[in-house]
Formats: structure tokens, C-alpha cells, sequence
């Protein structure tokens, strides 16, 4: 597997870091991760600081696990970028400002391709995947866990993206 070309903006998930293992899986030249405290940060504040991010970095796909899935939901829609997602968090529940997933996130014209492991102890990916299905092309596998037991898979889908929509 050829390493990817395009630049890579990963966002983490909700007690992550760009020391996550899914962003070193990343087989890309450039690829950019920023830590996020979300936690402490309002739905708003943390949006516009994504905004800024991408106009600065200009990533050509975005990747996201969990919570960061949900925010490269958001900006891939916002900014009209590719994007991949890993077990996506479509309705954070840690704060009361972050409102659910909703379909003008999903129903577009804009490449964004779902990695699930369905054996996720923490979210249920068989209703990801129900919720996903009818606006996205979906790898599920049975097994693995919330963490990704497979990260370096995303590796797949990025290259998709590059291949069939970048190349053009």
C-alpha cells in the first residue's frame, strides 16, 4: 500500500490526542492532528476553532474517530472536504450544547466514507451503521472495540477518496 499524498487533518476523539494510535496508523506524508480539550469547550468555541484550522492548514481529506468522526462530519459539510470517519460519536452526550448528527451533515454531494468496528464497547455501531447507510459507503467488521483493534484499515479508505474522487 502506496502511503497517501494528500493532507491529512485527523480531529481525536473526546479523552484523545495526536498521540492516538489512529492518527499514527495514518500512512500519509502530511497529516496534522491538533489536541482538543472539549470537555472544556463550548460546541461553539470548538467549531470555530475547526474553522480556523482548516482555512489555515487546507487539508485535502479529514479524518475523524469518535467525537473527532462527529466534528469531521461537520466541516466536511461546512468546508467541503472528503472525509473518513471511525466509529463516530453522532450524538455527544458529554456536554448539552453539542446537538445530534443531523441529515444537512450527511445529505450532500461530498465524498465521506465510515470505518465501523461493530464490536464497540462504547457506542452502538449497528445503529451507526443504520443511521449511516443511506448516505455513505460503509466498512463494517464484526468485532474489534472502540479504540479501533484495526486503525491502519482507514489507511483503505483514505486511498479510495484519493483515487476516486482527488484524481480527478
Amino acid at each position: 500500500m502506496n502511503a497517501c499524498v494528500s493532507k491529512i487533518l485527523f480531529l481525536h476523539g473526546l479523552d484523545s490526542s495526536r498521540e492516538s494510535t489512529k492518527f499514527h496508523a495514518i500512512d500519509a506524508k502530511q497529516k496534522f492532528c491538533i489536541d482538543v480539550d472539549y470537555r472544556n469547550l463550548n460546541f461553539q468555541t470548538v467549531a470555530d476553532f475547526y474553522h480556523e484550522i482548516i482555512e489555515k492548514i487546507k487539508p485535502e481529506i479529514i479524518v475523524g474517530h469518535s467525537l473527532g468522526g462527529y466534528w469531521a462530519l461537520k466541516m466536511s459539510a461546512a468546508h467541503r472536504i472528503p472525509c473518513v470517519i471511525a466509529n463516530p460519536s453522532l450524538t455527544p452526550n458529554f456536554r448539552e450544547d453539542y446537538p445530534a448528527i443531523c441529515n444537512d451533515d450527511l445529505d450532500n454531494d461530498i465524498p465521506q466514507l465510515a470505518y465501523l468496528e461493530l464490536g464497540d464497547e462504547m457506542l452502538d455501531m449497528h445503529n451507526v451503521q443504520e443511521q449511516l447507510e443511506d448516505y455513505m459507503q460503509i466498512q463494517a467488521i464484526e468485532g474489534g472495540h472502540h479504540r479501533l483493534e484495526n486503525p491502519e484499515n482507514i489507511n483503505m479508505l483514505i486511498q479510495q477518496i484519493e483515487q476516486s474522487f482527488l484524481s480527478k
